[in-house]
């Protein structure tokens, strides 16, 4: 490869990362700024940074109580996603019996109706069980979009696993439920944490679901923000200190599995 297109493919990929961190910079910026700092029509680069905007918004507003109903929500319909679609995964990789694929399509199909009309009859099941506003409610609606995710990424994984590694641990005297608790589970480790990665950050950031089934017990991170624009005027500088905050769960979930995340994110990709 001659220089000029070396240089040319680092330009790129710089070029790529500014515009990717730029709108990060900027919010981080916009929630250190004063309210006139942040509406002047040119943008200020040089200012005094100010704390205010987070103890208002989280103490004051006693948005804080929403960063644990969120990170509950998360965690709770990512772990039931991977506890049933792990599993059901495996057995569409490996077994054979009559409409597995057309069983696996109704799988995928689910992603494909709108959230809209979905939620409406969840909202009316949920309130005759007693469940509106409750964590119960979210962390279901939320695994019943992620469980679909996790067979569709996780079948590929499993089937990247040679299955004769299946026969020799059977033949060693395990059973089927025995290897793919102790073989397969740790061989897939990577496609698990990748996928996990995926449930966490569509739960997280997920608006619909939680505004329709939430009121103010168990309301999400998500939901909060609508109510910082108001009829005078929108607070740009709690909007932004909320979405700074809203960020770091994620950044700090996907660090502690970057170990397995980038090979889980093509061990499944490529047929060998």
């Amino acid at each position: 490869m001659s220089r000029a297109w070396r240089n040319l493919g680092l330009g790129v990929i710089i070029a790529v990362i500014i515009i990717a961190l730029t709108p990060y910079v900027w919010m981080f910026l916009t929630s250190i700024k004063t309210r006139v700092d942040a509406l002047t029509s040119v943008p200020k680069w040089l200012f005094s940074p100010t704390f205010e905007h987070y103890p208002k918004v989280f103490l004051d507003k006693e948005y804080l109580p929403l960063v644990g109903n969120s990170i509950i929500v998360a965690l709770a319909s990512t772990l039931l996603s991977l506890l049933v679609g792990v599993p059901a995964s495996y057995v569409f990789a490996r077994e054979r019996f009559a409409g597995k694929e057309d069983l696996f399509f109704f799988f995928l199909t689910t992603r494909m109706a709108p959230a809209i009309s979905v939620v409406v009859p969840m909202f009316i099941i949920f309130g005759k069980l007693g469940l509106v506003d409750t964590y119960y409610s979210v962390i279901l609606a939320h695994s019943s979009f992620n469980i679909s995710l996790v067979v569709w990424m996780m079948r590929g994984f499993f089937e990247e696993i040679p299955q004769e590694i299946d026969e020799a641990a059977q033949m060693d005297g395990n059973t089927k439920a025995g290897t793919f608790f102790r073989i397969l589970l740790p061989l897939a480790a990577p496609g698990i944490s990748a996928t996990a990665v995926l449930c966490f950050i569509l739960s997280w950031n997920e608006l619909l679901y939680a505004m329709i089934l939430t009121a103010f017990e168990s309301r999400t991170l998500t939901v909060g923000i609508p109510g910082l624009v108001q009829p005078h005027g929108t607070l740009w500088g709690q909007v932004a200190s909320v979405a700074v905050v809203a960020t770091l769960p994620i950044i700090i979930f996907t660090f502690l599995v970057q170990k397995h995340l980038v090979r889980g994110m093509t061990f499944g990709a490529i047929k060998g």
